[in-house]
């Protein structure tokens, strides 16, 4: 999804309405993006450029409890101005060939919406060997096991 700028100061606007791919296994934490649609335009205004974007769709992620990758939804606005003369945006921008890509743009955007812990799982009884993990209903039901030979020193010293 590259824009020419040529074109762009041409028209003044362009609509954008299209489907974004990136290729799987894409980042450490996003093990791809499915149904990924951005929608929006941009403008040029005597040498700034305007992004006006809706990026959406479901990102594959990492469970934090499973580890199974699962989707999640994400849906975030872009709203960005960008002056080809600074230095921030070089790699969105290649002056060589006065082009503007979008999908580094929109890239940059959606790592940020990546959520640091995330479980799809509801009620997951998780136990291994010499351990095991309770809910709080479950924790003030009863004595811990291990305790239990000191509740009956207590009762000895009335």
């Amino acid at each position: 999804m590259k824009i020419e700028l040529d074109e762009l100061n041409i028209k003044k606007s362009i609509e954008i309405n299209e489907r974004v791919l990136y290729d799987d296994s894409i980042d450490s934490r996003i093990k791809g993006l499915d149904n990924a649609y951005v929608k929006g335009s941009i403008e040029d205004r005597e040498g700034i450029i305007y992004v006006k974007l809706n990026f959406e769709g479901e990102m594959l992620i990492i469970d934090s409890i499973t580890l199974e990758v699962v989707p999640y939804h994400f849906s975030l606005n872009i709203d960005e101005n960008l002056d080809t003369l600074e230095e921030n945006y070089e790699n969105v921008y290649e002056k060589s060939q006065n082009i503007l890509d979008l999908k580094e743009l929109l890239w940059q955007n959606i790592v940020l919406e990546v959520p640091i812990s995330f479980t799809k799982s509801e009620n997951t009884h998780l136990k291994g060997e010499g351990w095991e993990l309770k809910s709080e209903e479950e924790k003030s039901a009863g004595i811990d096991p291990r305790l239990e030979k000191l509740k009956d020193l207590l009762k000895g010293d009335d």
